[in-house]
């Protein structure tokens, strides 16, 4: 089921750019009777804050906001209010990212998908993905400062890698349009499962470019986070 808003059409072109917001999951980590996109942080709802700078950015010209079934049916005022297309996500991360791109515009060529835990996306973060996604798969990205190790199964340390050459993925990831869904539609029908749409594209031989993240765009997962997110409230503008 989708829902949009009733505002009026422009009769001016669009950009030919769509961004899928992802918040169909029920915050199981979170704990508590609200799932946690809904959670207030700075007396706004995440995904609210995670929404907003997509529907404000020149370069994007139609957003989808991906909810739980029974929050789709009838979303928040708030959200119903923005000019967003909301649709009913599926079982797995996958599934309500595939619904949610279904939802793009046939004649869109470029899709950005970002999480609705990430309250503190920046105008400029969007710009550089967005930017580097014209011409192929690209994601934010932040370079890992702390020490890898990596581990074994009964808990000794195997290796140390070098840090140098490992990122810490964020969102938004930017694709062609045509390019991310074929490679949803080759992993649904193979009965791949992925948690992030970029490593569809590697697992598919699709080159993957990484451009400058930021540290504020963290992802509100578990409840120390919050405490995180409330700080980035009340230092960040808006």
């Amino acid at each position: 089921m989708s829902r949009r808003s009733s505002k009026p059409s422009s009769a001016e072109a669009r950009p030919r750019a769509a961004a899928v917001i992802v918040a169909g999951g029920s915050g199981r980590r979170m704990g508590g009777g609200v799932r946690k996109q809904y959670l207030e942080v700075g007396g706004e709802p995440i995904l609210l804050r995670a929404v907003r700078p997509f529907v404000g950015h020149p370069g994007i010209g139609a957003v989808v906001v991906v909810l739980p079934p029974d929050d789709a049916a009838s979303p928040p005022a708030w959200l119903a209010a923005m000019d967003v297309t909301v649709v009913a996500g599926g079982a797995e991360r996958g599934d309500s990212v595939w619904n949610g791109l279904a939802a793009t515009p046939d004649d869109g060529d470029t899709v950005l998908v970002h999480d609705g835990a990430r309250p503190f996306v920046t105008a400029e973060v969007i710009d550089r993905v967005l930017e580097a996604a014209r011409s192929g798969p690209a994601l934010a990205a932040l370079p890992v400062t702390d020490t890898l190790k990596e581990v074994r199964e009964d808990g000794t340390v195997a290796a140390t890698p070098d840090r140098a050459r490992f990122w810490q993925a964020q969102t938004p990831q930017g694709f062609p349009r045509a390019a991310i869904l074929d490679v949803h539609r080759r992993a649904r029908a193979e009965g791949v499962r992925a948690t992030d749409d970029a490593a569809l594209c590697e697992r598919y031989g699709i080159e993957v470019r990484v451009v400058e993240g930021a540290a504020e765009n963290l992802k509100v997962t578990r409840p120390a986070d919050l405490a995180v997110a409330e700080a980035l409230a009340r230092r960040l503008p808006g």
